[in-house]
């Protein structure tokens, strides 16, 4: 049986949130939100399909941690709820105030959120005790990737279901990005989908990419909005 080669690698994904504070189950005096519309260009058209559980928490730290910070950090923590978890470091800005956060995907269950944080204090993690939060916010997240490649400049992510990145040819910025998602929704054939624009170190050099989510990615579907950008670029 052939087994599957995956490339590990580091980056970052921009992309604007919608953001919504938790305030239940957080331990006193610290800053909790969540991403409440997750992939809204995916779903705003089957809403009732949305997930129903946490997509992307953010526990808002009082300093800036590198990645390799926080992965140590989320190595040492031994809670059953860690398991499958997806831990990243994040830096939010709302209009003018930049605010630093652990991003966690897959976490199982709001009642869990102190238990894991007081777990992040003991390895030495300080929480913010306050922000100016907004409806929105844009969000750069560097994280780790476990990537399949499908076809040159096409991966599928291993480490979060229905998600794959196209390659771009070189650095897209950000009218003629909407500019191309905009004629790809109104004038093709592709099926429907959410994106985000992001870097990848492969090789030693950074690729940009559009991070693609759908419940209907295959390798055709990849191909026609890579074809869509690459007309444009």
């Amino acid at each position: 049986m052939e087994t599957l080669t995956l490339i590990q690698a580091n980056g970052a994904i921009i992309k604007k949130e919608s953001m919504a504070p938790i305030t239940e189950n957080i331990m006193p005096h610290t800053v909790v939100a969540e991403a409440d519309k997750p992939y809204s260009n995916y779903y705003g058209v089957a809403p009732f399909n949305m997930p129903t559980k946490p997509n992307s928490l953010f526990l808002f730290t009082a300093h800036y941690y590198s990645l390799e910070e926080v992965l140590r950090f989320a190595k040492l923590i031994t809670l059953s709820c860690m398991d499958g978890l997806n831990v990243a470091f994040s830096v939010l800005q709302f209009k003018s105030n930049h605010y630093p956060a652990i991003r966690i995907k897959n976490f199982p269950d709001y009642k869990m959120i102190s238990k894991l944080q007081e777990c992040f204090v003991k390895q030495g993690v300080e929480f913010a005790k306050k922000a100016k939060l907004k409806e929105s916010a844009i969000i750069r997240t560097n994280k780790c990737f476990s990537l399949e490649e499908l076809a040159p400049g096409l991966y599928m992510e291993h480490m979060q279901e229905n998600t794959a990145y196209v390659a771009l040819p070189k650095l897209i910025n950000e009218e003629k990005y909407i500019q191309v998602l905009s004629n790809i929704r109104n004038n093709t054939k592709c099926p429907i989908f959410d994106a985000a624009r992001g870097s990848i170190i492969l090789n030693s050099e950074i690729t940009d990419v559009i991070r693609i989510y759908s419940g209907h990615i295959d390798i055709e579907m990849l191909k026609c909005i890579q074809r869509n950008f690459e007309e444009i670029i």
